[in-house]
C-alpha cells in the first residue's frame, strides 16, 4: 500500500489525528515521528538536501511494521512553520515528492477566523512575549521571517501538492470537529483502506488552547519562563512549560466560564477582513466544490 503524508496544517486537529486515528488500531503504521521528519526533510540546507537518507528510513521503519496496515507520515511541520510565514513549505513539497513520488497527500485546513488566534495562543504557549497586534504584524527586519496571512492562503499550496502528487485529498476542522466518523469515512474511500469507526473517548479533545482572556498574563509570565521562543530570558524561573503553565492552564480551567473575552479574535475579524475571500474560493474550485466552505471568509 503507497504511503500517506500528511502535512497539517497546524492547528487543525493534528494532534488528534496522531494519537486517535493514525494508530495501529484503526489500521495505520506511523512513520518517522517529529524529529525524524525535521532531522530528514525540513532541517537540511537546500544545498545539501539528500532524499535518501528519508527513503531509506521510511523502508526500514515498514518492513518492522504489521502487513495489511496503511503507512502514513503525519506531521503538521511539513506546511511550514506558521510563526515564521511558511516560508519552507513549497520547498518541503518538492522534497516528499523527491522522496515519495508515489505518495497520496492529505491536508487539513481551518476556517482562517478561527485558524489564526488559535496559531497565536500555541505562539504564547510555546514562550511568546508579543502581544497579538505586533505578532500579526509580521517580521519588522530585512531577511527576518515573521508571521504572513498569505502562509493560510489555502489554495496556493494545495494547488503546488496537485501539481506534484495524484492524490491530494483535503479535510477541515469544522468537519472533522462535527462530524470525525463521515470524515474518516471519506477517507478510507479515498485511500481504498478501512478505518473503524471511533469509539466515544476517541472524540475528547487533545491539546485544546487556553482562553484567549488570559494571554496578557501568558504574555508576562513567558519573560520569567526559558523557552524555545525565548531562551534566554533576564529571570529564568520554569523551562517550558514549567510549573507557572501548568498553574495557569488549571486555573482557566477552573474560572472558563468567567474568561469569555475574545480580544484576538476580534482583532483577527477587523485587521484581516476579506483578505482570504479569493483564497478560498479558489479553494473550493480546485478541490470540486466538494469541501463545506460555509464558515470560511
Amino acid at each position: 500500500m503507497s504511503l500517506v503524508i500528511h502535512i497539517g496544517y497546524h492547528k487543525t486537529a493534528t494532534t488528534w489525528l496522531q494519537r486517535r486515528v493514525f494508530t495501529p488500531q484503526m489500521g495505520f503504521a506511523s512513520l518517522l515521528d517529529h524529529g525524524d521528519v525535521d532531522r530528514l526533510i525540513i532541517k537540511p540546507h537546500d544545498l545539501d538536501f539528500d532524499p535518501k537518507p528519508a527513503r531509506d528510513s521510511l523502508q526500514i521503519q515498514q518492513q518492522s511494521k504489521p502487513p495489511n496496515t496503511c503507512p502514513i507520515v503525519s506531521s503538521e511541520t511539513l506546511s511550514g512553520h506558521p510563526f515564521y510565514g511558511g516560508k519552507q513549505s513549497a520547498a518541503i513539497a518538492r522534497r516528499l515528492h523527491d522522496i515519495a513520488p508515489d505518495a497520496r497527500i492529505l491536508v487539513t485546513v481551518r476556517s482562517q477566523e478561527t485558524m489564526l488566534p488559535s496559531v497565536y495562543m500555541q505562539y504564547l504557549q510555546r514562550g511568546g512575549t508579543l502581544s497579538h497586534q505586533a505578532f500579526f504584524a509580521g517580521s519588522g527586519g530585512y531577511g527576518y521571517p515573521g508571521f504572513e496571512p498569505s502562509h493560510f492562503c489555502y489554495d496556493r499550496l494545495i494547488a503546488l501538492y496537485q501539481s506534484l502528487f495524484s492524490t491530494v485529498h483535503v479535510m477541515t476542522y469544522e468537519h472533522l470537529a462535527k462530524a470525525p466518523d463521515q470524515v474518516l469515512s471519506q477517507l478510507s474511500a479515498v485511500l481504498g483502506h478501512p478505518i473503524p469507526t471511533l469509539g466515544k473517548a476517541a472524540g475528547n479533545r487533545v491539546s485544546a488552547s487556553l482562553p484567549q482572556a488570559v494571554a496578557p498574563l501568558l504574555r508576562r509570565i513567558n519573560h520569567a519562563r526559558k523557552s524555545t521562543l525565548n531562551p534566554s530570558p533576564a529571570i529564568a524561573l520554569s523551562r517550558e512549560p514549567g510549573w507557572m503553565h501548568r498553574a495557569l492552564a488549571a486555573g482557566a480551567g477552573f474560572a472558563h466560564p468567567l474568561l469569555t473575552a475574545r480580544p484576538v479574535d476580534a482583532y483577527v475579524k477587523a485587521h484581516f477582513n476579506g483578505m482570504f475571500t479569493g483564497s478560498n474560493q479558489r479553494l473550493n474550485q480546485i478541490t470540486g466544490g466538494q469541501l463545506d466552505l460555509s464558515a470560511y471568509p
